[in-house]
């Protein structure tokens, strides 16, 4: 996959991909820069020409793993379909009615159930018990305050699910972003997480590579606006089940930092891959040795059971 793009075949390529002259991209200050504002999220999704973050984060594992993972395409999961939810009701409230479709009562192994789902294909299908919480948690959010106003506010100043194509500088590669909300004057990103505590969130962002997004974002949103420093990427993290916690976290200096190094990474290796047509693995040989805190300690046990067979012995 060669994402090296001239500026004009790039143009092209994003009209073509989404669907027409429907919308008019807006052009940024670096030339080959594009910004979206109303592309449907299936598109997005489904291109496989432009790198995203979520096509490169498997790189962090192997480049082979990269390989696999653009074949298999995205898998969906209970956990995904809430955050999709969630973003559907919260940002885009106008398009409920043609993307959601929600099952009259709780979701079984029925026929009746089985049929509503495979009724509505092209649509995020939820039970009500799944719907009534997700509008439980968009409310909360909406009226979540942050810097003195309820963020419903920054929500209507803002577009919603803002998409920017952009050639990376460093490596000259076609790479693409969808912001949740593209305010003027933040950048936010809306998750759903298992997590009451803001802690367990953020060691959850490493793990899931929000790093490498908020890097990836910034840098894509300062290439449209020909900026030198980044604006605030601002995650907004609501807890799936009640209560529904919310916390409203900056990305700070050493998220971003560790996102840029997985950014390098995956850019490197994506770009050496492409050239050689090499994608190797993880296989290795060696000699597996284990630390110390790894290795087998008798149970204090035993002490107490001698104990006890020396007494049993001199009776």
């Amino acid at each position: 996959m060669d994402s090296t793009l001239s500026f004009a075949a790039a143009l092209g390529a994003a009209h073509a991909f989404a669907g027409g002259p429907a919308e008019t991209p807006q052009t940024g200050v670096a030339c080959d820069t594009l910004l979206y504002r109303h592309l449907p999220a299936h598109k997005y999704h489904g291109d496989r020409d432009a790198l995203s973050c979520s096509m490169m984060k498997p790189l962090l594992v192997s480049p082979a793993h990269f390989q696999e993972a653009l074949i298999a395409g995205d898998k969906q999961s209970d956990a995904k379909d809430f955050g999709t939810l969630v973003h559907l009701l919260l940002l885009q409230p106008h398009l409920v009615s043609e993307e959601l479709a929600v099952y009259p009562g709780v979701a079984d192994r029925t026929q009746a159930c089985s049929s509503f789902w495979s009724s509505h294909p092209g649509r995020l299908v939820v039970d009500e018990p799944t719907f009534a919480s997700g509008r439980r948690l968009a409310q909360k959010l909406a009226e979540t305050p942050y810097k003195g106003r309820p963020l419903q506010r920054f929500i209507e100043e803002g577009i919603p699910e803002a998409t920017i194509y952009f050639t990376e500088p460093a490596t000259g590669l076609r790479m693409r972003v969808r912001i949740d909300l593209m305010h003027p004057d933040i950048s936010f990103d809306l998750k759903t997480t298992r997590h009451a505590a803001a802690r367990q969130f953020v060691r959850d962002a490493v793990d899931k590579d929000y790093d490498l997004q908020a890097y990836m974002y910034s840098l894509a949103r300062c290439l449209y606006e020909g900026a030198t420093v980044a604006k605030p990427f601002v995650f907004v993290a609501g807890e799936s089940a009640a209560p529904h916690s919310v916390h409203i976290l900056t990305a700070g200096e050493t998220l971003l930092n560790n996102g840029l190094a997985k950014f390098e990474d995956c850019a490197s290796a994506f770009k050496a891959c492409s050239s050689t047509n090499f994608w190797p693995d993880l296989s290795t040989e060696g000699v597996a040795d284990i630390d110390v805190w790894q290795q087998h300690k008798t149970g204090s046990w035993r002490a107490a059971l001698a104990s006890a067979a020396g007494s049993t012995h001199a009776h």
